[in-house]
């Protein structure tokens, strides 16, 4: 049997970095990692993105932004106030979801392009180059690869 053509994907690799980095900032400044934030951890987190705000304004930016009313922050509810949600990459998340059950059964810690190209190339989803970009992009530290938890992270919040 022949292998599905691979199609392109159409993706705005520009805004996937973004979100990747939106992301690794906030996971930066959630500092005891519980995958939340309070107004003190997102006035630093927005500053290192170069958004200074008084403490007084961050109060207000989490008490608007907090949907589920706790006094923090998630990284959804972050990813929302920073308009994320607004780039366009929800078909990316559900091609990013297809491949995960392949990429889990194979057991391995990290995910490079090869891997994605094989889980997504399976499926017929991506390109060889696409998996590449994807990797690069999600790839906060330049080894070529990303943990299976990152990939499984990125994929829910696209």
């Amino acid at each position: 049997m022949a292998a599905a053509p691979e199609r392109p994907l159409a993706v705005d690799f520009e805004a996937l970095s973004y979100i990747s980095s939106l992301v690794e900032a906030f996971q930066a400044f959630d500092s005891d990692n519980d995958g939340l934030v309070t107004a003190p951890e997102l006035r630093g987190l927005l500053a290192s993105l170069g958004l200074a705000k008084s403490e007084a304004e961050a109060r207000d930016m989490l008490a608007r932004a907090d949907a589920d009313r706790d006094g923090r922050l998630s990284v959804e509810e972050f990813l929302d106030v920073m308009n994320a949600g607004e780039l366009g990459l929800g078909a990316l998340g559900a091609v990013l979801q297809s491949a995960l059950p392949t990429l889990e059964a194979a057991g391995g810690a990290l995910v490079g392009a090869d891997e994605l190209a094989r889980a997504l190339g399976a499926l017929g989803s991506a390109s060889a180059e696409d998996c590449a970009a994807i990797v690069e992009c999600l790839d906060g530290d330049g080894d070529g690869a990303i943990t299976i938890e990152e990939f499984r992270l990125m994929a829910d919040l696209l």
